[in-house]
Parts: C-alpha cells; structure tokens; sequence
C-alpha cells in the first residue's frame, strides 16, 4: 500500500517498479489491489451490509490498535 499511496523511498518505489516491469503476476497483483482500493474508496457506508460493516470495523480497530 505504501507504494500505490506514494510514500516508498525512491529508490525502493524504482526497484519495485523495475520489478513489476517484468514480473506479470506481481504487475497483476498490484493492479489488482489498487483497483480494490479504488473501489473502496468509491463506496459509501450505506452502500455494505450491516454485518460487513461491522467486521470490517472491527478488522480495522484491530489493525488499528497493534
């Protein structure tokens, strides 16, 4: 996440990135979770169920307070 959020040291964001140039399962990956966020980010609170709210809640304090 640090990568997609731009706050890798530029010389550890150009070895990943030089990586990703040639390894298409982490190119994938990559772009897979960046699509996930922007997803994310897209949804309102109304828009999850009730019990996914509250897991995700509490998966987030949990990760929040470790």
């Amino acid at each position: 996440s640090d990568y997609l959020d731009g706050r890798l040291p530029a010389d550890v964001r150009s070895d990943l990135e030089q990586h990703l140039g040639g390894c298409s399962e982490c190119a994938t990956f990559v772009e897979t979770f960046r699509s996930t966020v922007t997803l994310l980010q897209s949804l309102t609170e109304d828009d999850l169920p009730e019990e996914l709210r509250v897991r995700l809640k509490a998966f987030l304090d949990d990760r929040c307070n470790s």
